[in-house]
Order: C-alpha cells, then sequence, then structure tokens
C-alpha cells in the first residue's frame, strides 16, 4: 500500500466520520457552525474509532507518519513528536480491536465522542490520556 492510497483511505475515514454524523438524530438540527465545531473538536478521536472498526491494518501506521513527513518538512523535534502521535494512534487503535468493539458498541462510543463535553470528558481523560488530552 503506497502513500497516496494511504493518504486516500485517511481522507474515507474522515469523510465517513462526517457521513456518520450527518445521519444521526439530532445533528443536523444543529447549526451548520455547531456541527462543525462540534467535528471540529473531536475528528481525531472519530478517526481512531473508524480507523479500528475498518479494520486498518496495522502496518498502516509507518506509513501515515511517511505520508506526514512527506507532505512538508518538520524540523526534528516536531518529527519526534509527529511520530509519537503514530506510535499513540497505532496503540489506540490496537486497544478497541483487542476489544472486539460490534458495530452497534462503535456506534454508541462515537455519539459519546461527539457530544460530550466537559466533567464527562475529563474523566475519560484519566482511562484515556492520548485520546482525550484536548
Amino acid at each position: 500500500m503506497g502513500i497516496d492510497n494511504i493518504c486516500e483511505l485517511a481522507a474515507r475515514l474522515l469523510f465517513s466520520a462526517v457521513e456518520w454524523a450527518r445521519n444521526i438524530p439530532f445533528f443536523p438540527d444543529l447549526q451548520v457552525t455547531d456541527q462543525v465545531a462540534l467535528l471540529r473538536l473531536v475528528w481525531s478521536e472519530l478517526f481512531v474509532l473508524n480507523a479500528s472498526q475498518c479494520s486498518m491494518p496495522l502496518h498502516v501506521a509507518p506509513l501515515l507518519a511517511a505520508a506526514g513527513l512527506h507532505a512538508s518538512p518538520m524540523a526534528a523535534d516536531r518529527v519526534v513528536a509527529f511520530m509519537d502521535h503514530i506510535r499513540i494512534f497505532q496503540e489506540q487503535v490496537e486497544k478497541l480491536k483487542a476489544l472486539h468493539v460490534d458495530s452497534a458498541e462503535y456506534s454508541c462510543l462515537k455519539a459519546i465522542v461527539l457530544f460530550t463535553t466537559g466533567k464527562l470528558r475529563l474523566l475519560l481523560s484519566e482511562y484515556f490520556p492520548h485520546t482525550y488530552c484536548s
């Protein structure tokens, strides 16, 4: 799988998150600005859930890193931070795959991620510190 295919897969995962959100109850009733704000806030969590749900091969993580590094040159410290994000992504996908989550459970997790703010998000950060750090 080449860099172009990896970028296409990543784009499809993000697009599927938006399409999923557009089709769940109550989300389409929000103002478009609120929809965009929610998706911008949680896109990375939805990306991890979609990557796990579609059974993204784990060997894709290094290729995602290569695609990111290929897109724009970075300073050494930014490369280290970027690779750390890729490692965390891979760990989160592995953890979710190990739980054998079914499609209904993925939908519930995505809805929780999309509509959860405040204290519950802080509580979740204790259990998934790399996913809920923002």
